[in-house]
């Protein structure tokens, strides 16, 4: 994992290194990563990728799997050229606060954070392409 992360230019720090803001191309732990390797370790790549197009601080969890549900759900047999362009004008950051203030509120939770951010990210891709 530490080598296919070093291939992207993403550097893999333990926990207790963590620290706010989050750098750009950090990974604390890099649990998530191994465990979405598991799965399918050309899309992590895209994945990866995809991110740095974005915002290349979001290399948190909730922000990965996010993102691999998406080229899972809206680009399972695309390039990986035209999953980046799409990433690349949109900011997985911003999109991570909207999603966040609209799916917990006072009350409680509407829906798991990641569920959330998902649906975020393909909205903000499809508004995109729409207007292009």
């Amino acid at each position: 994992m530490f080598r296919f992360l070093e291939g992207y230019g993403v550097k893999v720090l333990p926990y207790h290194s963590k620290r706010d803001p989050r750098p750009a191309n950090v990974v604390y732990g890099g649990r998530e990563v191994a465990r979405l390797m598991r799965k399918d370790i050309d899309r992590t790549g895209v994945m990866v990728r995809c991110i740095q197009a974005s915002n290349p601080t979001c290399f948190d969890d909730l922000s990965m799997w996010s993102t691999y549900r998406v080229l899972c759900v809206h680009f399972p047999q695309s390039e990986a050229r035209d999953a980046i362009r799409a990433f690349s004008g949109i900011d997985i950051a911003e999109i991570k606060k909207t999603a966040h203030r609209l799916s917990i509120g006072v009350g409680g939770a509407l829906t798991k954070q990641s569920a959330a951010i998902s649906i975020e990210l393909a909205r903000a891709i499809f508004f995109k392409e729409t207007a292009a």
